[in-house]
């Protein structure tokens, strides 16, 4: 039995085949599909159905439920969903899950909830619509660039995220489209999908088509000469308006997007610059002024309702030595505190700090506005706290970035600490769930072995990995597991932890 139908009391009614018109059977295929031929008709009433296999229609296959009984449920474990014919959903949901790619294709019909979990993912072979909402419990849902998937007004894209957002391995790549009148004074979140309008009081009806993950020029990024020969994130927000007018003040839009949608851009080192196209993206011009982008979130005023936005960097940073700054840094037990004074005061921008554990890959760790900090002459610090995690020496340099994406360097600073970081894991959830996240310490680059055992001693599951120096997560994917206790064990070289992990 799928681990999904233990949640659910079994079916109450029997799936009922109506044949009309000389419609052929229902039969079962070799890898237990379900096909219902042209002119069949098979209707699910208070039931749960669990077919293993491609679920295949060409006639009608009708999900809705009986009057006062409860929804319906089709699990499609290892198949596609492919649907030529009429396809109603009622208030059902249906589960595509497995472990290999599969394709749901459905002639532009509506699902009422659709909930998929495969890690390989979903790629969407018709246009569709989601009356209620799509759950990314797995994997991404990909469109193709002919195809779109709908969000009714109050349908929600849920994934697993902080408060249900996308993240990078759970997000739907093409063409999500949702429309919603909004009107007052409060936010509007567009279907979960990294757009946030505020009206200012304004009554309006917007369509927003979010393009992204594809990598397509023109579709999904912009590469118009107006970039100067650069490209934008992977993600263009197509805006329109139901009677294609502009609002008649200003709104504010909140464009967000996520780290796999960078398209290569660092915006750690620079600033952000949304663009706006009038003419389906031949020519771009700026929206706003340049602005700091570290958390992938922008925002943006707009009377221009019928156009689509974009972001990229402001400009390649002119990067030169910081002069006039002395910049030092002293090791506290296990923090490192960073101080930098300079004679001269800048008109404007920050003073950001870099940290590296190798001297080639930076990561920003303290910013601080110039126009916040006194010059008689000028002082600061920050405290990088626990940074001897990283290892026994750590880097740094501070840059000092303008408004208009410039910057200067120091030179890099290496702090020492008395002890190179420990070996340290943590694991969780716990009690198990379907994966478990390994979030590992280790003193030096190597490779580590992973190993989840049973009571009896017996290898479950085994993996190696290669860790750099410092922080590295993992996961293992353990749906697999019945429920008792395992012990769970990542060693590298002479080091080894151990933890009992539980699943109820």
């Amino acid at each position: 039995m799928n681990r999904y139908l233990k949640r659910f009391e079994p079916p109450t009614a029997a799936l009922a085949l109506l044949l009309v018109w000389g419609a052929s059977a229902l039969h079962t295929s070799q890898a237990q599909g379900l096909y219902n031929g042209k002119g069949g008709l098979v209707a699910l009433s208070d039931s749960v159905r669990y077919v293993r296999g491609d679920v295949e229609n060409a006639g009608e296959l009708d999900l809705t439920r009986a009057a006062g009984l409860a929804s319906n449920r089709l699990f499609i474990d290892e198949g596609s969903l492919l649907s030529t014919g009429t396809f109603s959903a009622g208030q059902s949901t249906v589960v595509l899950m497995g472990m290999k790619p599969h394709v749901l294709s459905i002639s532009g019909a509506t699902f009422y909830r659709l909930r998929l979990d495969n890690p390989a993912g979903i790629t969407l072979g018709s246009d569709a619509s989601v009356a209620g909402g799509l759950r990314l419990a797995s994997g991404h849902l990909r469109t193709t660039a002919a195809y779109s998937l709908r969000l009714a007004p109050a349908a929600t894209l849920l994934g697993p995220g902080p408060a249900g957002t996308e993240d990078d391995s759970h997000y739907v790549q093409g063409s999500l489209v949702q429309q919603q009148a909004v009107r007052g004074t409060e936010p509007v979140n567009f279907g979960n999908m990294g757009f946030v309008l505020h009206p200012n009081g304004q009554v309006l009806t917007l369509t927003v088509d979010r393009r992204t993950g594809l990598s397509l020029p023109n579709y999904s990024y912009s590469q118009s000469p107006a970039f100067a020969s650069k490209q934008s994130i992977d993600r263009i927000w197509r805006l329109s308006t139901a009677d294609g007018r502009s609002p008649a003040q200003p709104v504010r839009l909140a464009l967000s997007w996520l780290a796999a949608n960078d398209h290569g851009l660092d915006f750690g080192g620079a600033l952000a610059q949304v663009w706006r196209s009038t003419d389906q993206g031949k020519t771009w011009v700026k929206a706003g002024e340049p602005q700091p982008a570290l958390a992938r979130t922008v925002m943006v005023a707009a009377t221009e309702l019928n156009a689509w936005y974009t972001v990229s960097l402001h400009s390649a940073p002119t990067v030169a030595p910081l002069a006039q700054t002395l910049f030092s840094g002293t090791a506290r037990r296990t923090d490192a505190v960073l101080t930098w004074s300079t004679t001269t005061k800048p008109s404007n921008g920050w003073y950001v700090i870099e940290r590296s554990a190798d001297e080639q890959k930076w990561q920003e760790i303290s910013r601080q506005a110039v126009a916040s900090q006194r010059w008689s002459p000028a002082a600061a610090t920050a405290v990088d706290k626990d940074a001897s995690r990283l290892g026994a020496t750590v880097f740094y340099r501070l840059r000092q970035l303008d408004t208009e994406g410039h910057s200067q360097l120091s030179k890099v600073l290496a702090v020492q600490f008395a002890g190179a970081a420990v070996f340290k894991l943590d694991a969780y959830p716990v009690p198990l769930q379907e994966y478990l996240t390994l979030d590992l310490m280790t003193a030096g680059p190597g490779a580590v072995q992973i190993d989840l055992f049973d009571m009896a001693g017996r290898v479950l599951i085994h993996r190696e990995e290669a860790a750099a120096t410092g922080a590295s997560r993992f996961q293992l994917d353990v749906r697999a597991l019945a429920s008792g206790v395992y012990t769970l064990q990542a060693r590298q070289g002479e080091q080894r932890i151990t933890r009992l992990i539980k699943r109820d």
